[in-house]
């Protein structure tokens, strides 16, 4: 499998540095890449979780501390280097504008701990593109990650399975997820292996990009892309989540982008479809036949004789609408609580939540207008560097292009949606973009001979 390829490559590197025979090649070097590939592996988990310092820490970020204390002794010691990306001062802008919200934080001491988090997640795309520095690193990172990719798609696959055998297996417990405001009925919702069944949507997202991209340019099978593709939507499908929206934006888009010379017709169909698609998810985000007592008001559609209260969602939306203009310019301070909003669910629990269930909401009401400014000059350079959308360009371009589409889906659309911003899978997938940029654009000037 093309799993196994990355493992190779992990016990290759291994082996150069157990034998260090060629002083000249620096074998201490390979290390800190032989660290990345696992670590991209394992954003496919945020299971089981261990408490640490007051956080929920998963298996990626001990990883993270072994790669970033060597990386860091290279550096030190000179034997590596950071491959610097004009992108690297948009994220440093997004980090002052979340500075700059300390001050005058409703708790600073909340706010600077939450800023140190901040500095693991931005320091991921530096790590990532400095490390991937050519075509063979990119291919060994993209199969690292679609090989935790399978892991994920495989528990979804199993958990369906015993869910028909057993809906109270201890087993099947861990990948269950809550139903949300989704009905109460005898149908199962999974967060896989994540904590949250929006998150895994979310990931899955990415990793679909990711593989449509990786399949066109051949470094995956074709067997192993049919079965990874296959599983990917079943588990995406068992999340029940509104990410279901991107998936079919992500297929849509890269259906149009395969066909639109050969087939225009058809290319222009499987857009709107999935354009159409990802506008009725957010419809759906909205509003609910569900009249919950909790409704501050109710919505008749005259047309279709039809009654809806507005959603969680919604009602959470409009909070964090109305924290943000109490404290416009620099927010209430990062890492303090964007909403507090209680509602009731469909199976009539009470709710209370904490979370803005959108990025730019969340963002814009911790770190005010600047802050928001910033993480929209940051999506603009993502978008930037996915462009121009083109998979006749080489495996590099190619790869660039899903990194991209899958970015963008995965923190604009299913970011109105979901505070994703701090997802660490984002932020590796944007040093990904990042690398493959490069590369495309180092092999595009390289003379042909």
């Amino acid at each position: 499998m093309d799993g196994q390829l990355a493992i190779a490559s992990f016990l290759r590197s291994a082996a150069i540095m157990s034998e260090g025979a060629d002083n000249s090649r620096q074998p201490s070097a390979d290390l800190p890449a032989t660290l990345l590939f696992p670590l991209i592996f394992s954003l496919a988990f945020m299971q089981p979780t261990v408490p640490l310092l007051g956080f929920l820490a998963v298996p990626t970020d001990f990883i993270f501390v072994a790669l970033a204390a060597v990386w860091g002794g290279l550096l030190v010691l000179r034997r590596t280097r950071i491959t610097w990306d004009p992108a690297y001062a948009f994220v440093g802008l997004y980090f002052l504008a979340m500075l700059i919200s300390v001050p005058g934080s409703e708790s600073p001491r909340q706010s600077g701990v939450k800023l140190l988090t901040q500095l693991y997640l931005f320091s991921l795309p530096v790590i990532v593109c400095s490390l991937v520095a050519d075509e063979a690193r990119l291919r060994s990172a993209i199969r690292a990650w679609l090989a935790g990719s399978a892991v994920t798609a495989a528990v979804g696959i199993l958990a369906l399975i015993l869910f028909a055998a057993d809906p109270a297996s201890p087993i099947l417990q861990p990948a269950l997820s809550v139903k949300g405001t989704l009905p109460p009925g005898d149908y199962p919702r999974f967060q896989l292996t994540f904590v949250n069944a929006n998150q895994a949507c979310n990931y899955l997202t990415v990793s679909l990009a990711l593989l449509l991209a990786a399949g066109h340019a051949s470094i995956v099978r074709r067997r192993t892309f049919v079965l990874l593709l296959v599983g990917i939507l079943v588990a995406c499908l068992t999340t029940l989540s509104p990410g279901l929206g991107g998936v079919a934006l992500v297929v849509g888009l890269w259906c149009w982008l395969l066909w639109w010379r050969r087939r225009p017709a058809a290319a222009s169909v499987a857009l709107i479809m999935g354009v159409g698609a990802a506008a009725l998810f957010v419809l759906a985000m909205t509003v609910t036949p569900i009249l919950h007592p909790t409704a501050p008001y109710l919505i008749h559609v005259p047309i279709l004789d039809l009654t809806l209260a507005p959603s969680g969602r919604l009602m959470i939306w409009t909070d964090a609408i109305q924290n943000f203009l109490a404290h416009p310019l620099t927010g209430r301070g990062i890492g303090i609580d964007p909403v507090k909003v209680h509602y009731m669910d469909p199976s009539h629990e009470l709710e209370t939540s904490t979370d803005a269930h959108n990025a730019f909401l969340s963002i814009a009401v911790q770190c005010g207008i600047v802050g928001l400014g910033a993480f929209l000059l940051l999506a603009w350079q993502i978008g930037k560097r996915t462009l121009p959308l083109r998979l006749d360009k080489g495996v590099p371009a190619t790869i660039r292009v899903g990194l991209g589409i899958g970015l963008l889906t995965g923190l604009l659309y299913e970011g109105l949606g979901g505070s994703f911003e701090d997802s660490r899978h984002l932020w590796v997938a944007f040093g990904l973009l990042l690398a493959s940029n490069r590369i495309s654009k180092r092999a595009s000037e390289t003379p042909v001979l």
